[in-house]
């Protein structure tokens, strides 16, 4: 018999016998990232409604035009080089209309990286587009006071699984915006996880990562990553590029030691600001409160 559904939550003070705590890849990098945030967002005030910015709503609907478009053109699962240009051009432009993005370069860079992908390889198998995961697992964490196990329900949308001819899967993520080794850095931790959740969902262990980014136009980026070893650059006419990688040991000890930091983190309620001058005042709403603690200010 499967294992009974439990319900989960990204508040620690909900977690009962019963109520998991939550884990996405969004949540335990918030909480990395800055630990009083994830009080905010998570448990202070979940339900505080947050607009979206223009660029999370460009990059949105680039995602939207991604996956629609890559569904018209593989009912099959199966993308085919044959014509593959004209048809990606119709279907694209089709679906950035219907998202109202038809006049962003991002776009056609987007199409033209696919276009490149598809002629090396000959074709795109894909295996999954935005499909949505839910993982129980058990996160173990060493402690002075021995080891503790947490029960937790992994959760997560990833972009896209692609097969490469040879055989291996490989996890795709597209990021829109700004592109540069720090920011690839930190998506291969991203995808190490989503390499995770496959494989809990039964996968073969996924070998390669493929991270496009449409709005790439830093020459020293891309030089950094010519003649790299055990990767390969895909590129758009004026702009963006791919970077298809083999998944490196050190990436995925780095996410699970991150993982298991959060999990415990926010186990065991510890919320400590992690003050940045520049990142807290443009990008978090809640760094007033911070910043009136921080000067001794009752809040």
């Amino acid at each position: 018999m499967g294992e009974a559904k439990r319900t989960s939550t990204y508040d620690p003070t909900k977690v009962t016998d019963e109520m998991v705590l939550r884990v996405s890849k969004s949540s335990y990098n918030n909480y990395a990232m800055c630990p009083r945030q994830y009080w905010w967002n998570k448990i202070a005030l979940p339900d505080m409604d947050i607009p979206s910015s223009e660029a999370a709503i460009r990059g949105t609907a680039i995602h939207q035009v991604m996956e629609d478009g890559l569904r018209e053109l593989s009912s099959d699962k199966t993308m085919r080089i044959s014509g593959v240009s004209l048809m990606m051009d119709t279907t694209f432009n089709k679906h950035a209309v219907a998202q109202g993005v038809q006049t962003e370069v991002g776009v056609d860079a987007l199409r033209e990286i696919l276009e490149s992908i598809a002629c090396e390889w000959g074709f795109i198998e894909i295996v999954e587009l935005e499909d949505k995961h839910v993982h129980p697992y058990t996160i173990s964490v060493l402690t002075d006071d021995g080891e503790i196990h947490y029960p937790v329900e992994l959760v997560g949308m990833i972009d896209g699984v692609f097969r490469h001819p040879d055989g291996h899967l490989v996890v795709v993520e597209l990021k829109t915006g700004r592109a540069n080794n720090s920011k690839l850095s930190r998506t291969r931790g991203e995808l190490c996880f989503y390499r995770k959740l496959l494989m809990l969902k039964g996968y073969d262990e996924p070998t390669h990562f493929l991270t496009i980014f449409p709005d790439a136009d830093d020459a020293d980026f891309l030089m950094s990553l010519m003649g790299k070893r055990n990767t390969e650059v895909y590129m758009g006419e004026s702009q963006g590029l791919a970077v298809y990688e083999a998944v490196g040991t050190r990436s995925i000890n780095a996410m699970e030691k991150k993982l298991r930091n959060a999990v415990h983190g926010i186990m065991t309620e510890e919320w400590p600001i992690k003050w940045n001058d520049y990142f807290c005042t443009q990008w978090c709403e809640f760094h007033m409160s911070c910043n009136e603690q921080m000067l001794g200010v009752e809040v």
